[in-house]
C-alpha cells in the first residue's frame, strides 16, 4: 500500500494540474468576454451613429421644406403687391418703378430667408454627421480595447499554464 506521503504528493500533483486547467479555462472565458464586449460596444456606437446621421438628414430635409414655404410666401406677397398696385391705378408693370422696387426688395428678403433656413439645416446635419463619426471612432476604439483585453487574458492564461507546469514538474521531481 502506498504511503501517506506518496498519496499526498499525487494529490498535490493532481490539484496543481486541475488548478492550472481551471485557470487556463478562466483566462479563455475572460478573453472571449473581453472580445465580445468590445464588439458589442462597437455595434452600439455604429447604430447610434446611423441614428444621428438620419436625424441630420431629417434636419436638412425639414429646412428644405421650410425654404420652399418661404419661397412660396415671398411669391404670394409679391403677387399681392402687384395686385394692390394694379388696383390702385398707379400701374403694376415693369414700367412702374415703385412696384418694381418693392417686389425686388421682397424677392431679396424671401431669398435671404430661404438661404438662412437651408444654412441652418446644413449646419445641423454637419453637427450630427461629426457626432456620428466620433461615435464610430469610439466604437472602433472599444473594439480594439476588447481585442487587447482578450490578448491580455490569453497571455495571463499562458503564464498561469507555465507556472502550473513548473509547479507540477517540481512536485513530480520531489515525488
Amino acid at each position: 500500500m502506498a504511503s501517506l506521503a506518496t498519496i499526498a504528493s499525487v494529490a498535490a500533483i493532481g490539484a496543481a494540474v486541475v488548478g492550472t486547467g481551471v485557470s487556463l479555462y478562466g483566462s479563455s472565458v475572460a478573453a472571449d468576454n473581453a472580445r465580445k464586449a468590445g464588439e458589442a460596444e462597437r455595434q452600439t456606437q455604429y447604430m447610434l451613429a446611423q441614428q444621428e446621421e438620419a436625424a441630420g438628414t431629417e434636419a436638412l430635409a425639414s429646412s428644405q421644406r421650410d425654404a420652399r414655404e418661404r419661397k412660396l410666401e415671398g411669391e404670394l406677397i409679391m403677387s399681392r403687391q402687384q395686385a394692390v398696385a394694379a388696383a390702385s391705378g398707379g400701374g403694376a408693370g415693369a414700367d412702374a418703378p415703385t412696384i418694381v422696387r418693392l417686389m425686388t426688395e421682397t424677392a431679396k428678403r424671401s431669398q435671404y430667408g430661404q438661404d438662412s433656413v437651408i444654412y441652418t439645416g446644413e449646419a445641423t446635419r454637419s453637427k450630427y454627421n461629426a457626432s456620428a463619426a466620433a461615435r464610430r471612432m469610439s466604437g472602433e476604439n472599444s473594439f480594439l480595447g476588447g481585442i487587447q483585453g482578450a490578448q491580455g487574458a490569453y497571455l495571463s492564461g499562458i503564464g498561469s499554464l507555465a507556472a502550473g507546469v513548473g509547479k507540477v514538474g517540481g512536485l513530480i521531481r520531489d515525488f
